[in-house]
């Protein structure tokens, strides 16, 4: 396990002032922050020898997440730090295959992988719930692959949540001839915020997830993850002054709720408790060649994972394709007022040596110029970012 850490980690904290990657030891790795990113694939189009297609996977407290799920992830995540095993939720940006083809192998992997799961607070066997939210025609493929392939997956409920775009032709879901026992099927209808459309995905206690439309050549989406507001610590000892011993009621207080004291009179959480902190926020970006409707949700977010798939003199073609440039990427994170600015989803043309006549640097240069910070750093494959908490 130690060896597999050691393999070339570099690491990148979410800075106050800048961002700098550099080589660490075992020894000097900080401890877990309870969100984090592992970046397992950072390449545009087909995979290279350098960068696998695309898959960030985001690390919380007893599971993990991933945003979108090319060829190749599967065997990333193995490779990574990351339990392949605490895989609960995949979002998926686009339909294109550089996003997608990973994701029928994984299902199968982690159905394999989840043999006798027991879920929490429960004695019995049962099987795995595993969410996946994408566009419209991923419930197809995903059956598709399942059905043609003869899977067994009988340790697995695998829901596909389909998220409703206005420009879907069809106002009902094509339903296969035969759908594979383990899928289940649902559909999200978007709400609208400042006149752009928004999906509610998830909101699980901890945390909570939102969706927002991206400018591409197909129907694609940006999912931003926040954690929620972090209740301050209970102070016991002013509690026991106020006299009230230790018991159940303590964790009523440190859910908000007011107690009766033994004289009768009532203690408040806010006697006795220390100043929430805001909760961390990342926005993860897929293909885009203009990302501002996602304004509303991705305001003053920690890191912003955003595309760079050319660079500046290539402007015109990116936006014909589709895609960002560095500076444009660098742009729009200096109208999100973000923290740090992860580049991936680099054309293979980009070197990642820094002596390269083009090599990534470059684009993170011309994010720099646009975004007015130094906080801009080029993803690589299994580059992990640890989010620290407010204080």
């Amino acid at each position: 396990m130690a060896a597999r850490r050691l393999r070339h980690l570099r690491l990148t904290s979410v800075p106050k002032h800048y961002a700098e990657k550099h080589r660490l030891q075992i020894s000097d790795l900080p401890s877990y922050t309870g969100f984090e990113l592992v970046l397992l694939g950072t390449g545009a189009g087909m995979p290279s020898i350098h960068r696998g297609a695309s898959s960030v996977c985001v690390q919380l407290p007893r599971k993990s997440w991933l945003v979108d799920c090319g060829e190749g992830s599967l065997r990333q995540l193995f490779r990574s730090t990351v339990r392949v095993t605490t895989t609960e939720k995949i979002f998926l940006t686009h339909v294109h295959g550089d996003h997608l083809f990973g994701l029928p192998g994984l299902l199968c992997t982690l159905n394999a992988l989840n043999v006798g799961y027991v879920a929490p607070n429960a004695k019995e066997i049962s099987r795995r719930p595993i969410d996946i939210y994408a566009p419209r025609g991923v419930f197809d493929f995903v059956n598709t692959a399942l059905i043609v392939s003869a899977a067994n997956m009988s340790n697995v409920i695998v829901t596909v949540h389909e998220l409703v775009h206005p420009t879907d032709i069809m106002s009902r879901p094509t339903i296969p001839r035969q759908v594979h026992e383990c899928l289940r099927h649902t559909f999200i209808q978007p709400q609208k915020i400042d006149d752009n459309l928004h999906w509610k995905l998830v909101d699980d206690g901890e945390h909570t997830v939102m969706a927002g439309m991206l400018n591409h050549s197909v129907p694609c989406f940006g999912y931003v993850m926040e954690e929620n507001e972090i209740k301050g610590r209970l102070d016991a000892d002013a509690v026991q002054r106020r006299g009230l011993p230790p018991g159940p009621l303590y964790r009523l207080l440190k859910e908000g709720t007011s107690v009766e004291l033994p004289d009768g009179t009532l203690l408040h959480p806010h006697e006795v408790t220390g100043p929430s902190r805001r909760g961390r926020k990342v926005a993860i970006l897929g293909d885009s060649c203009d990302s501002s409707a996602m304004f509303p949700l991705a305001r003053n977010v920690d890191v912003l994972v955003h595309e760079a798939t050319l660079d500046q003199s290539k402007e015109a073609t990116a936006i014909e394709r589709g895609h960002s440039t560095s500076s444009m990427a660098g742009r729009f994170a200096r109208s999100m007022n973000a923290t740090l600015l992860v580049l991936t989803h680099f054309s293979h043309r980009f070197s990642p040596a820094p002596t390269s006549t083009r090599s990534v640097q470059q684009l993170v240069e011309e994010a720099r110029k646009t975004f007015g910070k130094r906080a801009v750093v080029d993803a690589f494959d299994l580059m992990r970012i640890r989010i620290p908490p407010h204080h």
